[in-house]
C-alpha cells in the first residue's frame, strides 16, 4: 500500500512548487516582456488492490508559460503600425509648423517682394524703391534657403536614423541568436521550456518590432527565426545578419538599409519601400513620400518663380537703357549617374517649359533595345524605342540623347535643389529693367514732313496746318521757286492769301507770283513762306495730319525676338488708316505682321501689304506687340519707336508685378503653388496623426487583452500564495496524521 508519507511529500513538494511560482510572478510583475507561470500538477499514478486503486500522491509536471500567440502576433502587429506612425508624425509635424508659419513660411516672403514691386510701379526711377526691390528679392533668396535648410537637415536627421538602426538591429539580432542557442540547450537538457528565457527572447521581439515590422518563425528546435520587412532574414537560429547603412546607387547622399548574411560575398540592399513598420519603416517612408516631394515643390517654386522672372526682366530696359539681364540664377536640373553605369554613360537634360514641371524625381533606364523614363512620384513611364529619337521632353523637361549602355540607370532631379541654390543675378538697382525698350503713340499733332534740302535761298516755312476734310492721306505736294513765281507739283488749286488779307485762287497747274509773307492753301495743307527763295528751290510736304478718330493703340510689349533685330534709334514703324479700304498701311519700315484675333486664329501678312482693321486684334512684328482699338478716322496714324529714355518708364515694372498673379506653374500662381504644398503637407500631417491615433487605441486595446490573459495580477497571485499556503499546511497534517498513525500502532505494540 503507497505511504501516506510519500503522499504527504507529494503534496508538500507541489505545493511549495507551487508557491515558488507565484512568488516568481509577484517578483516579475514589472519586468518588461514578462509573461506569468502556473504549475501543471498531475497523479503519481496508483496501486491496484483487490478493492480498488489506492493513489500514489502527485506531481509537478510543467511549469506552463501562460502566452497566446496568436494574441501576441496581433500585439506585434499592431505595434510596429503604432512605431511606423508615431515616427512619421514626429517628423511630419515639424515640417508642417515651418512651412505653414505665418511668419517663417514662403508666403509672406512672396508676398513682401510683390508689394515691392507694386512700389517700384509707382516710382520706378527712385534709388528707395529700386533697393527695396533688390532687399525683398535677396529676402525672398533667403527664405528659400531657409526652407530648404529645414528639409535638408531632415534628411540628414533621417540619415542619422539609418545610421544608429542598423546598429540596433545588429545588436537586437546577436541577442537573439544568443538567446536561441541558450533555449536549445536547455530545452535539450531538461525536456522541458526555458520560460524565463522565452519571455526574453520575446521582449527582445517586442523591442526590434519597434524598428522595423518582424515575423517569426519557430523552428524544431525551440529557435526563433526572425525576418524584418518583407522577408528579408535578420536570424536564422542560431546565426545572425549583419545590417549596415549603405549609401544609394542612385544618390550617394541617401543612406539605405543592406544585409549580408554568413557567407554572401556583397550585402544586399532593401529598398526602403519593403520596410511598412517600425519608427525605421515610418522615416524611410517620410522621407521618400513626403520629404521629397516637399522638397521638389518648394524646387519647383523657385524655378518656375526665377525663370518666368527673368523672361519678363530680359524684356525691359535698364537705367541705362540697356536689355535687362537675369535677376536671379537658378541651378540646372542634377543628373545623377548609378555607380554601376558603363564609364561612358553620359545624359544631360534642361528645362524647356517651366509651366509644366512637376515635383517629382525622374529615372532613365535603357535595357539594350529601349528607354524608358519613369516619374518617380506616381511611377508613369514613357518609353522609347529607337529609332524614336531624343531630345525628348516629358513635364517641361528636356533629356538630351543619352550615351548608355544595358543596364544603365540615371536620376534626374529638375527642381530638387533649386531653392538651396536660387540666388541674386544683380546687386545694383541700376540694373533693375522697369523700362520697356519700345513706346508707341497715336498721331496727335499735324506732322509736314517738310524736305528743303539743296535749297540756297532764304525761304522759310512756318504756321503749317492741315485741313483733313480736303487733305488726301499720303500724299506728297512740292513747291518750286523760279524767277519770282512758284510751281506746285503735281497740279493742283492754290489759294494765296497776302500779309495784307487779300485772297486769290489760281487754277491747277498754274504758277502763282510769290508774295513774302503769304499764306499759301492747296489740297488741305496750308503754310506760310517767308524770305527769300533762291531759283530752283523747293518745299516738299509728305504731310501726316494727327489723329481725329477714336482709335488707340496700346503701350506696347516686346518679345525675345525683339532683342535679335531691335529698332535702330530714329526709326519708327507707321501704321496709316485708310477708311476706303479698312486698312492700315504700314511704313516701308515694317517687315512681316502677324495678326492675333480674338479667338486666337491669327493671319499673316507680308511686309508692306495693307493689314485688315479689325478692332481687339493685336499686330505682332520684329518681336513687338500692340493692340489697335476703338474707331480711327482716314489718315489716322499710330506708330512704335524706339524708347530712347527709359528711366522713368515703369510699364516692364507692371508686368513683373503682374507675375504675381499669373498662373505660372501649371494652372496657378507662385503663392498658389506653395499653398498646395502646404496643404499636402497639412493634410498627410493631420493623415498620419489620426491613423496614429486610432492605431495606439488599437494597440493599448491588444495589449491590455493581453496582459489580461499573460500579465501578472498581484490580487490573483495574492489569492494564490494563500491558497498554496493551504495546500502546504494541508501536506503537512498529511504527513502529521502519518506520523500519530505509526504512534499509535507502536504505543499498540
Amino acid at each position: 500500500m503507497p505511504s501516506i508519507f510519500s503522499i504527504g511529500l507529494s503534496a508538500l513538494s507541489a505545493a511549495q512548487a507551487a508557491q515558488a511560482t507565484t512568488s516568481h510572478n509577484i517578483a516579475n510583475a514589472a519586468t518588461d516582456g514578462y509573461n506569468r507561470q502556473v504549475t501543471v500538477q498531475a497523479t503519481n499514478g496508483a496501486v491496484a488492490y483487490g478493492y480498488g486503486f489506492i493513489g500514489m500522491g502527485t506531481q509537478v509536471v510543467d511549469v506552463k508559460r501562460i502566452y497566446n500567440e496568436l494574441l501576441a502576433k496581433q500585439v506585434l502587429s499592431s505595434q510596429t503600425s503604432a512605431s511606423y506612425y508615431t515616427e512619421y508624425y514626429a517628423k511630419i509635424s515639424q515640417l508642417d509648423d515651418i512651412v505653414a508659419d505665418t511668419d517663417a513660411g514662403m508666403s509672406p516672403a512672396l508676398q513682401d517682394f510683390f508689394t515691392n514691386l507694386e512700389e517700384l510701379t509707382t516710382h520706378p526711377n527712385a534709388d528707395g524703391s529700386r533697393q527695396t526691390v533688390l532687399s525683398g528679392g535677396q529676402t525672398l533668396v533667403e527664405r528659400f534657403h531657409s526652407l530648404n535648410t529645414v528639409i535638408s537637415q531632415s534628411y540628414t536627421t533621417i540619415n542619422g536614423q539609418v545610421t544608429s538602426g542598423a546598429v540596433s538591429l545588429n545588436s537586437y539580432a546577436t541577442k537573439i541568436a544568443e538567446l536561441n542557442k541558450a533555449i536549445i540547450r536547455a530545452e535539450g537538457a531538461s525536456q522541458h521550456a526555458p520560460n524565463d528565457l522565452l519571455d526574453q527572447r520575446d521582449q527582445l521581439i517586442t523591442e526590434l518590432n519597434k524598428l522595423v515590422k518582424v515575423t517569426t518563425l519557430k523552428e524544431t528546435n525551440g529557435s526563433l527565426s526572425v525576418y524584418m520587412g518583407s522577408g528579408q532574414p535578420l536570424v536564422m537560429g542560431t546565426d545572425k545578419a549583419t545590417i549596415t547603412a549603405v549609401s544609394s546607387v542612385d544618390d550617394p547622399t541617401r543612406l539605405q538599409l543592406a544585409y549580408k548574411f554568413k557567407d554572401n560575398p556583397d550585402p544586399i540592399v532593401i529598398p526602403d519601400k519593403l520596410f511598412k513598420g517600425g519608427s525605421i519603416g515610418g522615416i524611410l517612408e517620410y522621407r521618400s513620400k513626403t520629404l521629397d516631394s516637399a522638397r521638389n515643390q518648394l524646387g519647383r517654386v523657385a524655378t518656375a518663380l526665377a525663370m518666368s522672372f527673368n523672361e519678363q526682366h530680359k524684356l525691359g530696359i535698364d537705367q541705362n537703357g540697356l536689355q535687362g539681364r537675369d535677376f536671379f540664377t537658378i541651378p540646372e536640373p542634377t543628373v545623377a549617374a548609378r555607380t554601376t553605369n558603363s564609364p561612358t554613360a553620359s545624359l544631360t537634360a534642361t528645362i524647356a517649359d517651366y509651366t509644366q514641371l512637376a515635383a517629382s524625381d525622374y529615372r532613365v533606364d535603357y535595357n539594350g533595345t529601349m528607354y524608358t523614363i519613369t516619374r518617380l512620384s506616381d511611377n508613369t513611364k514613357t518609353q522609347i524605342i529607337p529609332p524614336a529619337t531624343f531630345p525628348v521632353t516629358i513635364d517641361g523637361v528636356e533629356f538630351s540623347a543619352p550615351t548608355m549602355a544595358a543596364g544603365d540607370v540615371f536620376t534626374v532631379k529638375p527642381t530638387a535643389y533649386s531653392a538651396g541654390q536660387i540666388k541674386m543675378a544683380i546687386t545694383n538697382t541700376q540694373d533693375i529693367a522697369a523700362g520697356t525698350p519700345i513706346v508707341t503713340s497715336a498721331q496727335n499733332v499735324d506732322e509736314m514732313g517738310l524736305v528743303t534740302t539743296g535749297n540756297t535761298g532764304s525761304g522759310a516755312v512756318t504756321s503749317t496746318s492741315i485741313d483733313k476734310a480736303t487733305f488726301v492721306p499720303g500724299s506728297t505736294q512740292t513747291y518750286t521757286y523760279n524767277a519770282g513765281n512758284i510751281q506746285l507739283t503735281p497740279a493742283g488749286p492754290v489759294t494765296v492769301t497776302t500779309h495784307l488779307g487779300q485772297t486769290t485762287t489760281y487754277a491747277a497747274g498754274a504758277a502763282f507770283p510769290y508774295s513774302e509773307g503769304s499764306t499759301i492753301t492747296s489740297g488741305g495743307v496750308s503754310f506760310l513762306l517767308s524770305g527769300t527763295p533762291a531759283n530752283g528751290d523747293t518745299f516738299v510736304f509728305s504731310p501726316v495730319a494727327a489723329n481725329s478718330g477714336t482709335g488707340a493703340i496700346s503701350a506696347g510689349t516686346v518679345d525675345e525676338d525683339y532683342f535679335t533685330t531691335p529698332l535702330p534709334t530714329g526709326t519708327k514703324l507707321d501704321f496709316q488708316y485708310n477708311s476706303a479700304t479698312n486698312t492700315l498701311t504700314p511704313s516701308a519700315s515694317v517687315g512681316t505682321v502677324v495678326v492675333t484675333h480674338a479667338d486666337g486664329t491669327t493671319t499673316n501678312f507680308a511686309a508692306g501689304a495693307p493689314i485688315t482693321y479689325i478692332e481687339g486684334d493685336t499686330l505682332t512684328t520684329g518681336g513687338i506687340s500692340f493692340t489697335l482699338t476703338g474707331r480711327p478716322d482716314n489718315g489716322d496714324k499710330f506708330s512704335v519707336a524706339l524708347n530712347v529714355d527709359g528711366s522713368g518708364d515703369n510699364r516692364n515694372a507692371l508686368l513683373l508685378s503682374d507675375l504675381q498673379t499669373k498662373d505660372t506653374i501649371g494652372k496657378t500662381t507662385y503663392q498658389g503653388s506653395y499653398s498646395a504644398m502646404v496643404s499636402f503637407i497639412g493634410n498627410k500631417t493631420k493623415e498620419i496623426e489620426v491613423l496614429g491615433s486610432a492605431e495606439d487605441a488599437r494597440f493599448a486595446s491588444l495589449y491590455a487583452q493581453q496582459q489580461s490573459e499573460s500579465g501578472v495580477n498581484s490580487d490573483e497571485e495574492l489569492a494564490n500564495m494563500i491558497k498554496n499556503q493551504y495546500a502546504y499546511q494541508g501536506a503537512a497534517k498529511v504527513i502529521q496524521a502519518g506520523s500519530d498513525m505509526f504512534e499509535t500502532i507502536f504505543g499498540i505494540s
